[in-house]
Order: C-alpha cells, then structure tokens, then sequence
C-alpha cells in the first residue's frame, strides 16, 4: 500500500480507505433484510473540520456506534493539525446517539496488538484501576510521529490524574495515577490519523501498573460503562503472564 508521504503540517486527501466499516443499510430496504449490517440514526451536523454526515451507523442489535471516517492524513501531522482533529468533541457528538465502542482489557495483559478502525482511524480501549494505582499506557511504532495517545474518564473528557495527556498535543505515552476513593476505569485512544497500523504492520501498545494483578480484585469496575459500549477488537493479539492469543467477543 502507498504510505501517507508529504511536507510537515497535516494535510489530509479524501482517499478511499483500505478497508471500511460495514456497509450503510437504510431502513426499508429489501437487501437490508436479507444482508444485515448496520443501523443507522439522524445526526446533528459534525463538529470541526470532520467531513459532514447526516447519519452514523450502530452495530446491528447494539446501540454502539461504528466511528465515520475522516480525511486520511498524508503529511505529518504538526500541532495545528492534532488541534483541528478534535476527537474529543467527535466523541461527544457521537455519545448523542449512541455507545462509543471500546475494547476492555484484562487485568493480565500487559501488552497488544492491534490496528485502527478505519476509516475512522482510531480505536478506544478500557482498563481498570485501583485505588491509588497508578498505570502507564505506552504505543509503539515504526512509525510513531503520525500516531497520538488520549486517556479520558467514563465520561469521555480529561479528569483528576490525567492532566498531563489532556494538554499534550501528541503523547505517545500517558500516565494515570487514580485519586479517587474506589476502583475506577479508564479510556486509551489510540490515533494514527494516516492509516500506517495495519494487519500486516500493527501497533504495540504496552501497559504497566504498580500493582499486582493477581493479588488485586477489579472485578467489580465496570469498564463498559458511562458512554462506553462494548466492541471488542478481533484484531487484537492479547500478551500476558498467562495470556496470549486474539481478542474474543465476551459471552
């Protein structure tokens, strides 16, 4: 495949992505019910520079929402350009009709990999905390000047322990020190607005906390919770202690 290529400064081309989300099904229509794929609901106009859509499509008999493209970046993105993709406020306005999918990680893997949806071109992943526990989120690359990591609450927005990957225009490591009195979830984002994760050329993203998950109940922290829906990545290749192998749908 041709690689995003191009002077520093973020441009983007409306190319046809390399693979796609499921096919828009409208309602009424007679293949739809022969083929299924996803539904899809009335959206109030897209914010920012995204390009415009008038619906979004949800996961056959879930609320989850499937992410709709944006432009694929073919130059490298410099500050102006992280500022303008503002997957915050994308996140919000997708919450309006909708889950944002999110792929939970278990209590004992430490590493993955994985690629972006596209042509959304990012992917949310879950991970629980205990209290005082702090957890180090960290993506890898051969690539790693297109990519972006943001860490946000249940609520989809920055919250007490996260400030510094808030105000980074393009982290690529972020910490999260929970403050809070209970156990608690938290959101990775991983970005690469140029497509360069792939089957073939996935990224790693690595996850170390400072305590012992064997010894650490978490069971009772709902990741799949707030705005957050569960969408499992089949991507995915988990690595643990005592777990390795692709992601699966939970029962």
């Amino acid at each position: 495949m041709p690689h995003p290529q191009g002077p520093v400064g973020g441009r983007v081309a409306s190319e046809g992505p390399r693979q796609s989300n499921p096919a828009p099904v409208a309602t009424g229509d007679v293949g739809a019910r022969r083929h299924p794929g996803p539904r899809m609901v009335e959206m109030e106009p897209r914010p920012g520079p995204a390009p415009r859509v008038a619906r979004v499509d949800v996961y056959p008999g879930t609320q989850v929402v499937v992410p709709p493209a944006w432009n694929r970046c073919t130059s490298l993105p410099d500050m102006g350009y992280w500022r303008t993709r503002d997957l915050m406020a994308e996140i919000k306005w997708l919450q309006r009709k909708g889950f944002i999918p999110v792929t939970p990680l278990g209590d004992g893997v430490d590493a993955l990999t994985d690629y972006v949806q596209l042509p959304a071109g990012w992917r949310a992943y879950g991970i629980s905390v205990p209290v005082g526990g702090t957890v180090q989120v960290e993506v890898k690359h051969p690539s790693l000047a297109w990519f972006r990591l943001m860490l946000v609450t249940s609520a989809g927005t920055p919250g007490p322990g996260i400030l510094q990957a808030a105000i980074a225009h393009q982290p690529v490591l972020v910490t999260y020190k929970n403050p809070n009195k209970v156990a608690t979830a938290v959101y990775v984002i991983v970005d690469d607005p140029a497509w360069w994760s792939d089957a073939k050329n996935p990224y790693t993203l690595a996850v170390r906390r400072d305590w012992d998950p064997a010894k650490t109940d978490l069971s009772k922290v709902k990741i799949v919770a707030g705005i957050w829906g569960a969408s499992p990545s089949v991507s995915a290749e988990f690595r643990g202690p005592s777990l390795t192998g692709p992601a699966v749908y939970p029962h």
